[in-house]
């Protein structure tokens, strides 16, 4: 069984062919790129699995399967059948692919939150059962950075990788960019403390997105950094699918 993956999210555009569970062949472009890479993902032999969160760019894919018969095996969404439940209406699809994969790679022997950090920083929790428990939204790291250069054009523009430590800083650039990156990380930890509140200590915490193993690498809390994690939930949603025939 295989499918072609593809994960449309605010900035960036992933695609996978994943075969029998095996991810390969991940190509990534901005997602301003969508336009040119529509033949490219209407053309392939394998059915193809969207996780998308702009609602415009998902209707762009599903015209262009449509005029070359190409099959969608599954377009995530609360509705979509997956191993957690309970989600609410409009939440990312992204999210959904991230619990449903940490869930079933931990969940069924301990409660698992998904930390993600990308263009917005979430977390998404899941019991043992599999119940969709919440989470929280805020501004992304990159997101961040970029309304602060905009804010202070007197200075460089915010790199949050040249933070290098989170030991205070001793002239502006350094204090501002490790101050942003040491306020997200709070952010992170706290997120992280409530659920453990809610679903006990042993909380299983993996974190993906693009500023993951930045982030991570500052947060104890967080036990595991997967930077695929939502191209293998796309594989866990569309799988029984594939099984059954569609």
């Amino acid at each position: 069984m295989k499918i072609y993956a593809v994960d449309l999210g605010n900035s960036e555009i992933k695609r996978a062919l994943i075969e029998d569970g095996k991810i390969s062949e991940i190509k990534r472009s901005p997602t301003a790129d969508l336009d040119n890479l529509l033949d490219e993902i209407s053309s392939q032999d394998a059915p193809v699995a969207l996780s998308c969160v702009r609602k415009s760019g998902g209707e762009k894919i599903k015209v262009a399967l449509a005029n070359k018969n190409k099959e969608l095996i599954v377009d995530i969404n609360s509705k979509t059948a997956s191993p957690v439940t309970g989600f609410y209406d409009g939440i990312g699809a992204d999210r959904i692919a991230d619990i449903s994969a940490a869930w079933t790679d931990y969940g069924s022997k301990r409660p698992v939150a998904v930390i993600g950090l990308g263009t917005a920083s979430t977390i998404t929790a899941s019991s043992t059962a599999g119940i969709f428990k919440g989470g929280f939204i805020t501004l992304g790291l990159g997101s961040v950075c970029a309304t602060l250069t905009s804010a202070l054009p007197d200075l460089p523009a915010i790199d949050p990788r040249q933070a290098r430590s989170l030991e205070p800083g001793f002239e502006v650039y350094a204090s501002i960019c490790r101050g942003t990156v040491a306020a997200h990380v709070g952010i992170v930890e706290e997120w992280i403390s409530i659920f453990r509140r809610d679903l006990g200590e042993d909380l299983y915490v993996i974190a993906t997105g693009g500023w993951c193993e930045l982030i991570a690498g500052y947060c104890p809390s967080i036990q595991k950094v997967d930077p695929l994690l939502t191209l293998k939930g796309i594989w866990t949603v569309a799988a029984p699918k594939l099984r059954s025939g569609g």
